[in-house]
């Protein structure tokens, strides 16, 4: 049987883990050339695409645990 509300977890807790790589990379961007500056911002844009995927999946599957 498949635990919905342990698997909704597991996908929040790597949302979690992206935040924070996406904290450490916006705090990389003080003092750095203009050229750093872009190149982190394309990964912070693509972290916070998985982060968005992560929490999206999370509430399906925390949906489907509560029955919706």
């Amino acid at each position: 049987m498949i635990d919905y509300f342990e698997w909704s977890n597991e996908y929040k807790n790597t949302a979690n883990n992206i935040a924070d790589v996406i904290d450490r990379l916006k705090s990389e961007k003080r003092g750095i050339s203009d050229i750093s500056k872009k190149e982190l911002d394309l990964k912070i844009a693509k972290y916070k695409i998985y982060y968005n995927e992560c929490i999206h999946i999370s509430n399906l599957l925390l949906g489907r645990y509560y029955g919706e």
